[in-house]
């Protein structure tokens, strides 16, 4: 985890073995973006993978979009879990359900969801992106391998 566990947008507030397998694709990918060059391939290469490299790059695109447009207007330094965490950190939950809600079409919840974490006036561009990548995302795991985290058994919910 980037930052101390009493760092705005920390906060563990899920797992990312309970939520379904394109929002734990999405926090994965955005961990490996944000780590560097190096993890930056392996976000290249699914999404290669998954669509061809004219599609792919054109869906990366929106990805990096979105991530760029988070960082540069964030309201504060976004918060990410390292690239072996299970946990879901608050801000990860933020941006979760802000593509959730895109993908569903609920654009109006989807921008009130964007304005925690960017203002007001970057709201609506920002969950517009996230349709785009929410859709992309659920494209992705269908026809590509998902990020191969272990299912829980819904008794073992064990943090830390």
């Amino acid at each position: 985890m980037t930052g101390t566990a009493h760092t705005k947008g920390a906060s563990v507030v899920g797992q990312l073995t309970d939520i379904a397998p394109w929002e734990a694709e999405l926090i994965m990918s955005v961990r490996f973006w944000m780590a560097g060059p190096d993890s930056q391939a392996e976000v290249w290469n699914g999404f290669a993978h998954s669509f061809g490299a004219t599609e792919g790059l054109a869906e990366l695109r929106n990805f990096e979009c979105l991530l760029s447009d988070l960082c540069r207007f964030a309201r504060r330094p976004l918060v990410r879990h390292g690239l072996g965490c299970t946990c879901i950190g608050s801000d990860e939950a933020i941006l979760q359900t802000l593509v959730r809600e895109a993908a569903r079409g609920d654009l109006a919840e989807a921008a009130m969801i964007a304005s925690l974490l960017v203002p007001a006036r970057h709201a609506e561009p920002v969950a517009l992106m996230a349709a785009r990548v929410g859709l992309a995302m659920q494209r992705l795991v269908q026809t590509g391998p998902a990020t191969s985290l272990p299912r829980h058994k819904p008794e073992d919910r064990t943090l830390h």
